[in-house]
């Protein structure tokens, strides 16, 4: 089975390695994208709604809100993992049931590391400065959540020393396709 977890710190370039894969015909799935759509979810509101109220208005979730409060409170940060996380996995474990081969799971750095014990697993990271300049880019992101994201997963990131494959990110897309293609031939 080709089943791979891609992962990194943000801006580390998860979502430009996710589209090379795709171009070569894996299947690719991102743990955001799989917890944007459980926000829709009523079930999934009504838990956040129990552990932070404020962040729900309207039966939506206000996602800028969210993330600020949870990279300043880790306590809560933990609370809303626990919630959701256990979610996530059951549908990548309904998409290797469906999908069977050629399957990437792009998933950002957490602290539960149970998934990633069961498939070979692509650390990639940049340096801070080429990271940083990344997301700056990036709507709804300020140098204060920068720093705070980039504070919480650094104090979470033993994935490097565990991984199966490192890719440095600092150079060019052509050089990471290179690296990519490397590691599934």
């Amino acid at each position: 089975m080709s089943i791979y977890i891609l992962t990194g710190q943000i801006g580390c370039g998860k979502s430009e390695a996710q589209k090379i894969f795709q171009n070569i015909e894996y299947s690719c799935f991102c743990a955001d994208s799989i917890v944007r759509d459980l926000y829709k979810k009523d079930y999934v509101l009504s838990k956040i709604k129990e552990i932070l109220p404020e962040t729900i208005n309207d039966g939506k979730i206000n996602i800028d809100l969210l993330r600020d409060i949870l990279f300043r409170n880790y306590e809560l940060m933990k609370k809303i993992e626990d919630c959701i996380q256990p979610l996530v996995f059951d549908e990548f474990q309904n998409i290797i049931e469906s999908y069977k081969d050629n399957i990437i799971f792009v998933i950002p750095i957490i602290r539960n590391i149970h998934f990633f014990k069961k498939h070979r697993t692509i650390y990639m990271f940049a340096d801070e400065k080429t990271r940083r300049k990344r997301i700056e880019s990036r709507d709804h992101y300020n140098k204060e959540i920068i720093d705070n994201i980039f504070s919480y997963q650094k104090s979470i990131d033993n994935y490097k020393i565990n991984s199966d494959f490192i890719i440095e990110n600092n150079g060019t897309i052509d050089e990471l396709k290179r690296k990519l293609l490397e590691i599934i031939k």
